[in-house]
Parts: C-alpha cells; structure tokens; sequence
C-alpha cells in the first residue's frame, strides 16, 4: 500500500512537472534561449513555463534556428525579432500580446497570425510566402510584405494600415478598406497589377506603381499636393491617370508616368477628347518658335511651367517664342475654348 502511495505520488510530481514546461525541439533555438538567459533548465527540449512568461521582447535574430515551436510559451511576448533564420513555418497564434513583428529574410512558407489582434507592425518580407491572411489583424499600421510569392493581399479589414510595402510579388489584386484615412506609404512595383483605386486615402505622400499591368489608376483623393512621390512608369496599358488637377500633377516634382500616359481630372476619353488630345505640336525639341495646331479647336491658353512646375509664361497664341529660355524640359498646359485640358512636355534646345 506505501508502495503504491509513493509511486502515485511520483507519476503525479511526473505529470505535473512535464504540465509546467513546454517542448522547444529545434536545439538551437533552445541553445539560444539559454544564452539569453530565458531558459535555466538547460538543454533538455524544453522550457519551463515560468521562464517563458514576463518575457516581453524576444530577439532571436541570425541564429540558424529552423523551428520556433515552443514560442507559445512566451504567453507575455509583445515584440518578436527572428529575422535572419531559417524557418520555414512560424505560428503566432497563441501570442495574443504581440505587438511587433519581425520575421524576414526566412525560408517561411506559411506564416499565421490569426490570434495576434494587437498586431501593429508585421515585417515579413524575403521569404516564400503565397498566402498572408491579416484579417483579424485591425490593428495592423505597417505592413512589409516584399520579396514573397503572393498573388493576393486582402486588406479590406486593416483600416488602421499607415504603410503598405508590398513590391516585388506575384501580385494581381490588392483589395483596400472601404476607408483609408491614415494610408501614406505605398509600394507596389513589380508586381501584376491591373486596378488601383485610391480615392479614398486622403493622406497618401509617396507612391510607387512601376511596372505593373496597370490600365486603371485613380488618385482623386482631394489632396494630391501632399503626394511628394508618385511613380507610375512601365505600365504600357496605362493610357489615364486621373488626378485632382491635371496642370499640377503634370508639373509636380518627383511625379513620373510613361509618355503614353495623359493625365485626367474626368478619368474618362471620349472619341471628341481623344481627337482633342492630337494636338500638333511642333517643332520638339525647339530651338526658337513653337507652334501649336489644335486640328480645328480653338485654343483658349497656354501655360508654359518649368521642370520644377513654376510658371514661366502664359500665351494665347498658337505660335509661341522660345528663344529667351534656357535649355531643358518644359510642360505646356493647354485648354481649349471647350475647357478641353490637354498637357504635353518640350525640350528646348
């Protein structure tokens, strides 16, 4: 009976023992933990619970480590540094604290996030990943998801979202909030991307489009003067951009689009404005005078803006004299007695 007393109360003191710690199985990660001082039983597979909780910043970054498991011991954990690895799965689901996140430059093939709602920046780029669920993520205000296999990004619960990295995927569909009241940063390039419609990010500064397949973009937000850099070159299909106002966005400086591309406050062409838009304009690049033939439309002014979207000059006349400016790139903002705007660049020789 003693006998049997003991050994119950030895499988219990067993039972509760392995109850207070939690399996680390990639050696090095626990090596890690050991030299960081988080785990004091040494190198036994795991880690005991007491150790892993009041832990708030954990930095494990350039370490080889292949396998985090046994992260969900660090019930506490707010800012997670494990970039530079070689992990390929990481969840974070039962991190209900973390804040910030850091896995980049990983092997990581899935990555979840469900139960992270106090998430506010997630840097996951340079890995390989195809899916990115954020949906529970309400909180999220950076986002730098770069250099992944992605094709497509729902954003439509991340209302908080305050920049956007997502250049260099397989992207073909990024779907926003309904609202984007605090978006400034956006970075897309590279990717597939036919449809972007912005007007209702009323804060944004710098955008990046490059190469794309791009046949819409909508930039109407009511405050395009705040946008100090867009760029939206390597979209052969990208024939309208529209804009708040056609003059500043022509003029503005660090805006950038392929000559193909024209500029619209409507973001629409009709045939009547598409043969508004052949005007004839010639010679460029000019030496002296310049002539303008607006095939049969009668022509109500010119402004002629430096590189810099100064105005230099106002004309009412079809042939304009260049002899007295200096050399370099001129935009000329033309309107038509129809209000028809139609803007084109010069060189002046």
């Amino acid at each position: 009976m003693k006998h049997t007393i003991i050994m119950t109360i030895f499988f219990f003191v067993i039972i509760k023992v392995q109850s207070q710690t939690t399996p680390v199985p990639d050696p090095v990660f626990e090596n890690k933990l050991i030299s960081l001082g988080i785990d004091s039983n040494g190198l036994t597979g795991n880690i005991l619970n007491a150790d892993a909780e009041g832990v708030i910043n954990l930095n494990v970054t350039n370490s080889s480590i292949e396998d985090l498991s046994g992260i969900e011991a660090f019930v506490d954990l707010e800012m997670l540094d494990c970039d530079t690895n070689l992990l390929t799965n990481l969840d974070l689901s039962s991190n209900t604290k973390l804040k910030f996140v850091d896995c980049q430059k990983n092997l990581l093939q899935s990555l979840n996030v469900s139960g992270n709602e106090d998430l506010q920046s997630l840097a996951c780029q340079e890995n390989q990943l195809i899916n990115l669920n954020l949906s529970n993520n309400l909180l999220l205000s950076d986002l730098s998801c770069q250099d992944n296999l992605l094709t497509n990004l729902d954003l439509s619960n991340n209302i908080e979202l305050f920049q956007i990295i997502c250049h260099d995927n397989s992207l073909t569909n990024i779907t926003f909030p309904t609202t984007q009241s605090k978006l400034q940063i956006f970075w897309c390039y590279n990717n597939q991307l036919e449809s972007i419609d912005l007007t209702t990010a009323p804060v944004l500064a710098t955008l990046r489009f490059e190469n794309n397949n791009l046949n819409f973009l909508d930039l109407r937000n009511g405050n395009n003067t705040a946008i100090h850099t867009m760029d939206a070159r390597d979209n052969a299909n990208l024939a309208l951009i529209c804009v708040d106002d056609v003059t500043y966005s022509s003029t503005a400086f660090n805006w950038n689009k392929d000559d193909e591309a024209e500029y619209s406050e409507t973001c629409t062409l009709s045939i009547t404005d598409l043969e508004k838009s052949r005007a004839h304009i010639y010679p460029n690049p000019v030496n002296d005078f310049l002539t303008l033939d607006m095939l049969g439309e009668p022509l109500r002014e010119v402004k002629i803006y430096n590189h810099l979207g100064r105005l230099k000059a106002v004309k009412t006349s079809s042939s304009m004299d260049f002899t007295t400016y200096i050399p370099g790139v001129y935009i000329l903002g033309i309107e038509t007695q129809s209000g028809a705007k139609i803007v084109r660049k010069i060189i002046k020789l």
